[in-house]
């Protein structure tokens, strides 16, 4: 533990520090605050802590996006999402007995759990971090409920967008044709 010159007051189960007269919690003390900021770093670098920041997303996410687009509201709760994603974990483990099983869904391939540095200028965080853990659903059309979300990385589910089935349809008739033309050539 770090020594301070500070008067310290608890509020609850809140440690509070007394700052140029004024009560902080520990971000609020320079000595602290970067002892603070490497501790949450190391937690949403964790595989833990980047599965709860993007359970979490799913569940603000609706609260913020009430004028904009048709609002999804998940239809499980965070301990059954949890569920959901360690059940995908074990099926790729079995499917892939030499993986530790973090695969993505679509690519098969290992995600991460990379926190965003913190970029300087115009942008607070660096650029997105492509083999990243994301959730998505499976069928954009409907919410967040069991048999509709998939774990997979962020490149894949930025690839997915908002297609539908009906899309996946037609761009795989597409292909049929595009490779008929190219036979006939």
């Amino acid at each position: 533990m770090i020594k301070t010159k500070y008067k310290i007051q608890y509020k609850g189960n809140t440690r509070r520090y007394l700052v140029n007269d004024r009560w902080v919690t520990a971000r609020g003390v320079p000595e602290l605050r970067e002892k603070q900021d490497q501790t949450d770093t190391q937690y949403l670098n964790s595989e833990r802590g980047k599965i709860m920041e993007v359970i979490n997303s799913i569940f603000l996410r609706y609260k913020h996006k009430k004028d904009r687009h048709k609002v999804w509201y998940p239809e499980v709760d965070k301990k059954e999402l949890w569920l959901i994603i360690m059940n995908h974990i074990a099926y790729m483990k079995q499917k892939f007995p030499k993986s530790k099983g973090r695969l993505c869904f679509f690519c098969e391939k290992p995600w991460t759990y990379i926190r965003r540095k913190k970029g300087n200028g115009v942008r607070k965080l660096g650029s997105v971090v492509t083999t990243n853990f994301s959730i998505d659903r499976f069928d954009c059309e409907q919410t967040y409920k069991k048999g509709n979300i998939v774990c997979c990385c962020f490149a894949c589910n930025a690839r997915k967008g908002s297609s539908t089935k009906a899309d996946w349809r037609t761009f795989i008739k597409r292909e049929k044709e595009l490779k008929k033309i190219n036979e006939m050539e």
